[in-house]
């Protein structure tokens, strides 16, 4: 593609900051880097139309965990750090809520059910008989009991006839909520790029060098991936996708890396 010199200035040229990924940790990071550089210019790199990753792909569970995934991560975690992960996906969904607003996510907490097979007695028991547990354990968070025992309001077949309720649990249309993001990048100033594929980066004095099929390369001041499990593309390492973990890097030669994912089969 041969871009003019209008084109090549007005998007591609002068970047201080470039984001590879439009999804939710893309965009986020970007408005990080507006609040905190307000007159640098910021270029979101997106290679599909649409954001290409999980972001508009999950089902808009506005969670932190039931007690089945609770007591799983106290298998490989102190009593502590599970309070912690706990707080921190707490305060990122009252950040996310507080940045875009309720309404234009079509936020709504009507609580969450955990339902389990009739097969599964056994994980079913061990979660009933620790909720006073958890609910002791999160009441730093909350303030007051969060999982409770109920009989199940629905009729699907095959379950066990009781279920956990969460009180806290909500949930949000991710559609709104990524088209509420791009619209608050716009508003800041922030350019997003969709149908732009960065195939590779390099480094020359100190400046980074992003390949693209669509033009000449693109340099830029700094470089945030976030782009979750693709990330490998970009890295000497085995990344893999994993839920409920965000790994934010340290600056390492002007690139940072932000996403969902482990590498090497633990999480980080």
């Amino acid at each position: 593609m041969n871009l003019s010199y209008w084109e090549q200035k007005t998007w591609l040229a002068d970047i201080d900051f470039a984001v590879i990924g439009s999804g939710i940790v893309g965009l986020s990071c970007a408005l990080s880097l507006r609040k905190a550089h307000p007159l640098s210019k910021i270029v979101v790199f997106e290679k599909g139309m649409l954001p290409s990753g999980a972001s508009t792909k999950n089902a808009g569970f506005a969670c932190f965990g039931s007690i089945s995934e609770i007591l799983s991560d106290l298998k490989t975690h102190t009593e502590e750090e599970v309070v912690e992960l706990v707080q921190d996906r707490v305060n990122g969904l009252k950040l996310l809520r507080h940045t875009l607003g309720d309404a234009s996510i079509d936020y709504q907490e009507k609580g969450g059910y955990e339902l389990f097979s009739e097969a599964n007695r056994e994980l079913f028991n061990e979660c009933i008989a620790n909720i006073d547990y958890i609910n002791k354990l999160l009441h730093p968070v909350f303030g007051t009991d969060v999982f409770f025992k109920k009989a199940t309001p629905f009729n699907f077949q095959n379950v066990h006839s009781e279920v956990i309720f969460n009180q806290f649990e909500g949930q949000l249309d991710t559609g709104k909520m990524m088209s509420s993001l791009l619209r608050k990048t716009s508003e800041m100033g922030i350019l997003v790029l969709n149908s732009a594929q960065i195939e590779t980066f390099y480094t020359i004095n100190e400046q980074i060098h992003l390949k693209t099929a669509f033009s000449e390369d693109i340099i830029c001041k700094q470089l945030f991936i976030a782009t979750n499990g693709f990330a490998k593309q970009f890295l000497e390492a085995d990344v893999q996708p994993a839920r409920a973990q965000v790994l934010v890097t340290k600056p390492i030669d002007n690139l940072q890396i932000a996403g969902t994912f482990h590498l090497d089969q633990g999480y980080y």
